[in-house]
């Protein structure tokens, strides 16, 4: 079990974390890391303050690995890692973690600096995703693969290199997030898919992504925002969701977790200019608006998320966006979002006082708001059919997706006019 790591930030060795003899963990950031203008690893960890210790070092670490449980286990099946140690679990899993992050052991800097590793041909990814949709049981992780990513959803991670899928190995940086989807929820993999590219063909900034074929499964695959792609290179870009840029351990609003007001207000706190505050909290309405009118359940404070450059903050592209409106209200709650809009999570209670409350939350301008609803509820449906049309449907899934979806869709926009 390590005692300290290094960590690294867009390929730069930025920090050190260390576990003291009482087992507190501390993050001390480089004196040539603790300038103004020095990107952080976290909102929450300011470099100018330097040392961080206890509770707010530990919920970044583990902010940044699986938060399911036999994920963890199987990194310690796979590694030898300790899976209730966060330091344990980024000493062997750290080196491609969200956004521009590295984790590796003190005398590993220049290795992981130079990207040591490989890719290797993803000649098994049917077996692999087969794997996934049969058993909560099935490893994430591969030997050789040392990606982290948090959250409780099954997913690995891929390059795509000219017209192949290869697994990226050691540090190297992946470029895409493969998802069979929820394995007990029918065809969600698809219904993610179709939300975010409804989203994409209506305009808003949202995560490019495709569903795609691997022999006989199939998968969301989605593009990584925070990479960047050139001739002969994949940088990393950083980023991190609105929980750990809040130091927030909870992501769901109604226990505890950060809600629309303390996300906007770290917006127009932490942006550059008062200009720039504006545009991030239209972005990250645009994304509330979107995921409340397809009753999307999951738009808690871990599916938003800001990109870190330098002192600059801007709010991400949308992601992990998927309508619930497939499938039958719960018999007791109805529909439900993560977030509360206008003061309710039930979605089916949504008025146009809603929206105006939502706003003033914002600290936005009603009559905009107003029209970014209006947006969405005119070109949804179509929207939705597009990006349906879209979609080999052999296996007849689309089919089975849009016969339960697009009514259920039509009531929506009726019920929200």
């Amino acid at each position: 079990m390590p005692d300290a790591l290094a960590i690294l930030l867009s390929g730069e060795h930025v920090a050190d974390v260390r576990r003291s003899r009482a087992g507190t963990l501390r993050l001390d950031y480089l004196a040539s890391h603790s300038f103004p203008e020095s990107t952080p690893l976290s909102l929450s960890l300011p470099p100018l303050r330097r040392t961080f210790s206890g509770i707010a070092v530990e919920r970044y670490l583990w902010s940044l690995l699986p938060e399911n449980d036999e994920a963890r286990r199987w990194v310690q099946r796979l590694y030898g890692a300790n899976p209730r140690d966060p330091l344990s679990l980024l000493g062997v899993i750290g080196k491609d973690c969200a956004g521009a992050v590295q984790f590796c052991a003190p005398g590993e800097i220049a290795e992981t600096v130079a990207r040591a590793g490989s890719l290797e041909p993803a000649d098994d990814l049917e077996s692999r995703l087969a794997q996934l949709r049969l058993s909560d049981d099935a490893p994430w992780q591969m030997p050789g693969e040392h990606w982290s990513l948090n959250g409780m959803q099954q997913k690995f991670t891929l390059v795509r290199a000219g017209d192949r899928w290869m697994y990226p190995q050691g540090s190297e940086p992946s470029t895409h997030i493969v998802k069979p989807g929820v394995r007990t929820v029918r065809h969600q993999a698809l219904l993610e898919h179709l939300s975010m590219r409804a989203a994409a063909l209506l305009g808003l900034d949202v995560a490019s992504t495709s569903f795609e074929d691997f022999g006989s499964e199939r998968a969301v695959v989605v593009e990584r925002f925070d990479r960047r792609r050139s001739r002969s290179n994949v940088q990393r870009l950083h980023q991190e969701d609105f929980c750990q840029a809040l130091g927030a351990d909870e992501k769901y609003e109604d226990r505890g977790g950060p809600g629309v007001v303390r996300m906007a207000r770290l917006l127009r706190e932490r942006s550059e200019t008062v200009a720039q505050a504006e545009e991030n909290v239209r972005t990250l309405a645009d994304g509330i608006v979107y995921n409340a009118i397809i009753a999307a359940p999951d738009a808690h404070a871990r599916n938003f998320a800001v990109m870190l450059d330098g002192a600059g903050v801007t709010t991400s592209p949308m992601y992990d966006v998927a309508t619930g409106l497939a499938y039958q209200p719960h018999p007791t709650m109805g529909r439900t979002s993560s977030l509360a809009i206008g003061g309710t999570f039930d979605l089916d209670a949504l008025t146009p006082e809603s929206w105006q409350s939502l706003a003033l939350d914002l600290g936005a301008d009603g009559e905009w708001i107003e029209s970014r609803v209006d947006r969405v509820l005119d070109g949804i449906e179509l929207a939705f059919h597009d990006a349906a049309a879209e979609v080999d449907d052999w296996d007849g899934a689309v089919g089975d997706v849009m016969e339960r979806l697009a009514p259920a869709l039509a009531q929506r926009v009726a019920r929200l006019r």
